[in-house]
């Protein structure tokens, strides 16, 4: 899934103790996805497997800073669609909760409806 152009991969020789096998060889592998900026470092004894699993880490990273994005594009579109209505509490019978859309809080369906207790839902 991830496009060979947008990745660039680093070798170099890793951190912390190996010895003389850690100061010869270049195994420790940094992946970087151009467009979204995010960083994998795996540091590990072969290169081969250090590449494929820096892989692996970046594209489940990039998959989910994309859902996230998703996620908050959605937010910000209900916020204004619920902004543009007129509509003030909605009422999940099903769920039994009532939300109240100018302050964000939401409530049980039985105290709003039993008690009365509408200050539930007050800043």
């Amino acid at each position: 899934m991830l496009n060979k152009d947008d990745v660039k991969i680093q070798f170099t020789k890793g951190k912390g103790p190996g010895g003389q096998h850690r100061n010869k060889t270049s195994s420790m592998v940094r992946a970087t996805h151009k467009p979204t900026g995010i960083v994998v470092t795996v540091d590990g004894r072969d290169q081969h497997k250090n590449k494929a699993q820096a892989l692996r880490e970046l594209e489940s990273r990039i998959v989910a800073f994309h859902e996230d994005v998703r996620a908050k594009q959605k937010k910000a579109h209900r916020d204004i669609k619920i902004k543009d209505r007129t509509v003030i509490r909605t009422y999940d019978f099903g769920r039994g909760v009532v939300k109240d859309h100018r302050t964000g809080k939401t409530a049980s369906v039985k105290d709003i409806l039993g008690k009365g207790k509408l200050d539930l839902l007050r800043s």
